[in-house]
């Protein structure tokens, strides 16, 4: 008799404890839901009010890992000024659980679909979305989005493309290669200068002629990039002008370009 009550009470207390956790989830969730409507209504210091100022968040940028609430803030505000008209449709919500027992914890996590107009461009959006909430002091602590920010914005942002051609000497090509290469002056250092925001580059043996393609903020900030390189660090051009058909006019910089679109 003194086995049964035990295991009543063992199957009592996890009825109760499973209840409070489902009844923790329901009122997490409906609070992830406010919290998804202010973003559609582009209501960000109403936002902040749900942010734990010790919440550690997974962003999803390539590369960048946890963020805490200033990485927070300011997505939601790059958010909300580059996209309008945004919506989330969720496809469902369901309990989280512990990560080390796999039993339901109170968190709320959400499979769904956010979609939006690009301000700038007038382009519309759709993009699947993960999202998982858990709760501190009724505010949120951690979680993170998953989605392809980076797909998103290629496919629908403004882009200030600049196509620049080095035209090269026959038998001069490796020398141009290695300055392009070279960490103290070559083409990481444009990639890494401020509004650049991509840089690739390519070859062609049928016209020997190195194609460097970047993406820019502005012209403006390409053309502050390009006055740098000329007056303030020319070590880059010293290198490789020599080497290019013409000097300097082996050198071509095309732009500005538009109607940017991917197929």
């Amino acid at each position: 008799m003194k086995k049964i009550s035990t295991l009543l009470l063992v199957v009592f207390s996890t009825l109760a404890c499973t209840n409070a956790k489902h009844a923790e989830y329901e009122k997490n969730t409906e609070k992830a839901k406010a919290y998804f409507k202010l973003h559609e209504t582009e209501q960000a210091e109403e936002m902040f009010t749900y942010l734990h100022e010790d919440m550690e968040w997974h962003m999803p940028v390539y590369g960048m890992g946890m963020g805490g609430i200033n990485e927070v803030k300011a997505a939601i505000i790059g958010y909300q000024a580059e996209f309008d008209n945004m919506k989330f449709t969720a496809d469902h919500w369901l309990p989280g659980v512990d990560s080390e027992t796999g039993e339901p914890d109170g968190s709320t996590r959400v499979y769904g679909t956010w979609t939006s107009v690009n301000a700038k461009t007038g382009i519309e959006t759709s993009l699947t979305s993960y999202h998982s909430f858990e709760f501190k002091d009724n505010k949120i602590i951690n979680g993170g989005d998953w989605f392809d920010l980076g797909g998103m914005m290629n496919n629908s942002g403004h882009k200030n493309l600049v196509v620049a051609e080095f035209k090269i000497l026959p038998g001069k090509e490796e020398i141009v290669f290695a300055a392009m290469d070279n960490p103290e002056i070559g083409l990481n250092i444009t990639r890494n200068y401020k509004g650049c925001n991509s840089l690739v580059s390519t070859f062609n043996k049928e016209s020997n002629t190195l194609f460097v393609m970047s993406e820019w903020d502005s012209y403006e900030e390409y053309d502050t990039y390009l006055k740098w390189r000329y007056e303030e660090f020319p070590d880059l051009g010293e290198a490789i002008i020599p080497h290019l058909k013409g000097g300097i006019k082996g050198f071509k910089a095309i732009y500005p370009n538009s109607d940017y679109k991917i197929y």
